[in-house]
């Protein structure tokens, strides 16, 4: 099948890779030149045939089989089921790096995990037997405990998009914005403006538990500390009014009216968090005089509108180096991406750039682990040997007019430790 692009002016984006040998970050995607047109929305126009996928359209469930030579890489996302929306963006953003990364030796399959584990299993099954020597995916912590299996002993490694590292390691990596490495990034900046005293009203979920042991790692670190910490079940709504009380009485102020916390670590997001910062205010935890903190889930602009959250700090992707993929992903397929799609982007991004190595695709453990990392559209990460990643994140603000650049992301990796 001919590829093409959807869409007219779509740059093909020049990659190299001599960073690698002098230990610079190496890119894997960078923004189209200024003077460069954007494609209007949904404007199809294919280039001349260069290729195996048509952009924008349905892909093949697989592709032909390659007994011998090209990189194959599977893709694992779900195209049905209940998280179908978020698969099918991922694998537009898929398609996008296809085109704008990948040389014409590069071949991509797409298999529908159908949002279960068996559905990722089955597809992993697919894609190995297809001759995949790479696979991207799938989305949830289940899939990847489904597919490790069944791509270890195939030597076949695994670049996952899930956030819980306990399903990380051994020929496994986790893509996802890690939730600990969110809670330290906003920690550390707020411990380095000088504050100390810390509190924590977690969900009572893993997710909660994690915020929650990055934060008092942090705050150690720093010569700070927790005074208090509670959690509160989810979806409960205002049900939750009497444990937030009683968390706002254990740091309530002294004598004097200060507070005895500097800041408050509420790292939950959509309505967790609508419910819970109106009882935080009423129970008098004062944003003018404590910083709340949150994570990335607070990614929202209209958060900022909330009262209670006005100037509060998370940590996530700088939006200047997310903002021009928005832009082409906008220009081609007419819509916004869903938040997810650009570790779609970034992961079929490196897994093209290591296919490019001049010894042969490079998917072996010493290649994807560099330490010096990758420039991707959500900025800094490298792959970790035990399986985790790290990002460079930048701190944010909420704001009632949008989200500010608070403290920006780091140019580079520090080294890591043996």
């Amino acid at each position: 099948m001919p590829r093409a692009v959807a869409g007219a002016g779509i740059a093909i984006l020049a990659l190299w890779l001599a960073a690698c040998s002098s230990g610079d970050t190496v890119p894997v995607a960078s923004s189209p030149p200024p003077a460069q047109q954007q494609p209007q929305p949904q404007v199809q126009q294919p280039l001349p045939p260069a290729g195996s996928l048509e952009l924008g359209r349905s892909l093949p469930e697989t592709a032909p089989a390659v007994p011998a030579g090209p990189p194959r890489i599977a893709l694992l996302v779900p195209l049905t089921g209940r998280a179908a929306g978020v698969g099918l963006a991922m694998r537009n953003a898929a398609e996008l790096a296809l085109f704008e990364i990948a040389d014409d030796e590069f071949a991509l399959s797409v298999h529908d995990t159908g949002s279960t584990p068996d559905g990722a299993a089955a597809a992993a099954q697919k894609a190995i037997a297809g001759g995949a020597r790479l696979i991207v995916g799938p989305l949830f912590a289940t899939g990847v405990s489904a597919v490790a299996p069944i791509a270890r002993p195939a030597g076949v490694p695994v670049i996952a998009f899930s956030n819980d590292r306990s399903v990380a390691g051994d020929g496994v990596w986790v893509f996802g914005l890690l939730p600990g490495q969110q809670v330290q990034r906003v920690t550390a900046y707020a411990a380095s403006r000088g504050l100390t005293r810390f509190g924590a009203l977690v969900p009572a979920n893993a997710f909660g538990s994690t915020a929650l042991q990055a934060l008092n790692a942090t705050v150690a670190r720093t010569g700070g500390a927790v005074v208090a910490s509670d959690s509160y079940p989810t979806g409960r709504g205002t049900e939750n009014g009497p444990l937030v009380r009683s968390f706002a009485q254990r740091i309530g102020a002294s004598a004097d009216g200060t507070p005895y916390i500097d800041a408050v670590l509420v790292p939950d997001g959509g309505s967790e968090i609508r419910n819970l910062a109106p009882l935080m205010a009423y129970y008098d935890i004062d944003n003018a005089k404590v910083r709340y903190l949150g994570s990335t889930l607070w990614n929202d602009p209209e958060l900022g509108r909330e009262p209670a959250l006005a100037g509060g700090w998370f940590a996530a992707p700088s939006p200047q180096t997310r903002r021009p993929f928005e832009q082409r992903y906008r220009s081609v397929f007419g819509a916004a991406p869903a938040g997810l799609a650009s570790l779609a982007y970034d992961a079929v991004s490196l897994a093209a750039v290591m296919a490019r190595q001049p010894g042969g695709p490079a998917f072996d453990r010493e290649s994807l682990t560099q330490p010096s990392g990758f420039a991707g559209v959500d900025g800094l990460f490298r792959l970790m040997p035990d399986g985790s990643n790290q990002r460079g994140l930048a701190v944010l603000q909420l704001t009632p007019s949008g989200i500010e650049i608070q403290d920006p992301a780091p140019t580079s990796f520090e080294p890591l430790l043996n």
